[in-house]
């Protein structure tokens, strides 16, 4: 792949897209949370931040939701192998235990391993993901290093009405759902059932990877889903959240039957209410649960479960000149597992303040929360922003803020064998981080420039024989990304230039790309819908020595959708439609090219 080329033609983009001519708009106002905890236009938070709305969805085609985040600015993902494989996700070059990831506001990851199986969630539970990249601890507490993930499931509206999918594709996929949802009188309601399957067409590992075994390693999800509130009064309103997903992935590890059962589950009932015209409240509990246990010749080699109890009282006040946010929360991390931990449980409680002030041309942006841990002590973190409106499309703004990462279970209390043991005297990785961007938007054109640098010191990592705070990190790097509208061709881009680096050995770290960028362009065409996706990468190290390099890929899908009547569509998705073979981590291979067809019945 040549680079050079590339970053001209995400560039001709972004020139393009601050100077067309006027076009008509093709979005909306967007309203973001995760920046502030509070819903606020995006254009007044100080955040990077970036919306994933049912649209983007919808025209998709079914993807993946790795796939759909892959195709984001400042992420890049590494899986061992296709469908349903074990997978990572990182931000601005962060490790994969930097970003926290939410399910309509809880935890739902593993605090063994401190990471979330975005791999086993369903896409077709989501209306909407919001990416905030940067620090967020201040805001969400451990584990927001390089940046917050949230996904908020599917909501009732409108007429109840039923909705449908059935599709197949390569490799003996096989993908379905059903939906009933909408509003009778004051109660919203959505309830959904989704299934899909794969024979892999591949084996996950190469020849010559530890476990490698020559058959194909499929994946199969269910999946479940329950949204439903109800309005008390015009100022007050409960509901009940749930989703539940199941998938079984094939993996080699030697045998000609191994595989994992990961389950990925959130449960939540919540009040809202208007206590008067400026102050608004929220009482929510709810369980995240990640639940993993893994299969060899039908026996079980291993199980690993969490159980995150949640606890939160939130109140958001309306000011003259903004608004302000407090909130106390709890969370109860439960462990059980096949393997004897030397602790299987910790509580955290947490209180945070947020603020956000707009006067004229200038926005003010700050929070502070302090996280108190049973079993290590407590941590403040904190955040400011300042934002200034050159004028009514341009605006600079600059940010500080610090960050932390609370030590796994597996970290901190694994017994002791020949080679590893926990060490219960670890503290939290930390992190710094200063940011600096430039964004210009109107009501189709939209250009962001953003410079961020990032220390991450007292990285755990293992000293035989166990883990220890002793590495330190820089991240730094700059993102450029955009959308804009060409005629009636939709268009969006982004470009990242990174240099994670530990400090300690000046090597890059792992499976980061220096240079790695999407390009997306969409067109509607009558009853058609046509689109395609691009995602390359600049070549990437497997080890720490900087002594294996990944040679750089790029990946092309593409996707077609055609609107029989108001109610049925046909949809038809190839991914990697160009055969590219790459590697994502070193030994395991991805999928070549793949296609889906389906029938989908959605009224409007």
């Amino acid at each position: 792949m040549r680079q050079a080329s590339f970053t001209l033609a995400l560039g001709v983009v972004f020139i393009a897209s601050a100077h067309a001519e006027p076009l008509p708009e093709f979005v909306g106002e967007t309203i973001v949370v995760t920046p502030t905890r509070m819903a606020e236009p995006a254009h007044a938070v100080v955040g990077d931040v970036t919306v994933i709305d049912a649209d983007q969805l919808a025209a998709a085609g079914q993807t993946s939701l790795l796939e759909m985040l892959q195709a984001q600015a400042g992420l890049e993902i590494t899986q061992e192998g296709g469908a349903g494989s074990n997978a990572s996700l990182r931000i601005r070059g962060g490790n994969s235990g930097h970003t926290l990831v939410l399910i309509d506001g809880l935890r739902v990851g593993s605090a063994t391993v401190g990471t979330t199986p975005l791999e086993s969630i369903a896409l077709d539970q989501i209306e909407r993901i919001e990416i905030l990249r940067g620090p967020a601890s201040s805001l969400y507490g451990a584990d927001a290093v390089a940046g917050v993930i949230q996904i908020f499931t599917r909501q009732g509206r409108g007429v109840p009405r039923l909705s449908a999918l059935l599709g197949a594709g390569s490799h003996g996929l096989l993908q379905g759902r059903v939906a009933y949802g909408g509003q009778a009188g004051a109660t919203r309601f959505h309830v959904a059932a989704g299934y899909s399957r794969t024979d892999g067409g591949f084996s996950a590992a190469r020849p010559g990877t530890f476990g490698y075994h020559p058959d194909h390693d499929g994946d199969e999800k269910r999946s479940v889903q329950l949204n439903v509130d109800h309005a008390l009064n015009d100022r007050h309103r409960v509901g009940l959240s749930g989703l539940a997903n199941r998938d079984i992935v094939e993996y080699d590890a030697g045998t000609a039957d191994d595989y994992a059962r990961n389950m990925v589950n959130s449960l939540s009932a919540w009040w809202k209410g208007q206590l008067s015209d400026r102050w608004n409240s929220q009482l929510r509990v709810g369980l995240g649960q990640n639940h993993t246990q893994n299969f060899s010749l039908g026996t079980s080699s291993g199980r690993f479960d969490t159980d995150q109890t949640q606890y939160l009282w939130q109140n958001d006040f309306a000011l003259a000149a903004g608004s302000l946010t407090a909130s106390v929360e709890r969370i109860e991390q439960d462990v059980e597992a096949s393997t004897a931990y030397a602790r299987n449980r910790r509580v955290v409680h947490a209180g945070q303040l947020g603020a956000l002030g707009q006067w004229g041309a200038h926005t003010l942006q700050a929070s502070l929360r302090h996280d108190d841990y049973s079993d290590f002590g407590g941590h403040t973190t904190g955040m400011a922003g300042y934002a200034y409106a050159l004028n009514a499309a341009w605006r600079a703004s600059a940010s500080y803020g610090t960050s932390f990462k609370a030590p796994t279970f597996n970290d901190m209390y694994w017994p002791v064998t020949a080679f590893f043991q926990g060490n219960p005297n670890l503290q939290p990785e930390r992190g710094r981080n200063i940011e600096l961007s430039l964004r210009y938007q109107d009501r189709r054109d939209r250009l962001g420039l953003t410079a961020y640098r990032n220390r991450v010191e007292d990285l755990i990592v293992y000293v035989f024989p166990t883990m220890e705070n002793v590495d330190r990190a820089t991240l730094e790097g700059i993102t450029l990304d955009g959308s804009t509208e060409l005629g009636s061709v939709r268009v969006r881009a982004s470009m990242d230039w990174q240099d994670p680096v530990n400090d300690a050995t000046g090597k890059s770290l792992n499976y980061r790309a220096r240079r790695h960028g999407t390009l997306d362009v969409s067109k509607s065409l009558g009853r058609w819908e046509v689109g395609a996706t691009l995602v390359a990468s600049d070549s990437r190290y497997a080890d720490a020595a900087n002594t294996q390099r990944l040679p750089g890929y790029a990946r092309l899908d593409a996707r077609v959708q055609y609107r029989i009547d108001s109610a049925w569509r046909v949809l038809l998705r190839v991914n990697n439609v160009l055969d590219a073979e790459y590697q994502l981590v070193n030994g395991y291979n991805t999928p070549g090219m793949n296609g889906l067809l389906a029938l989908q019945y959605q009224p409007e």
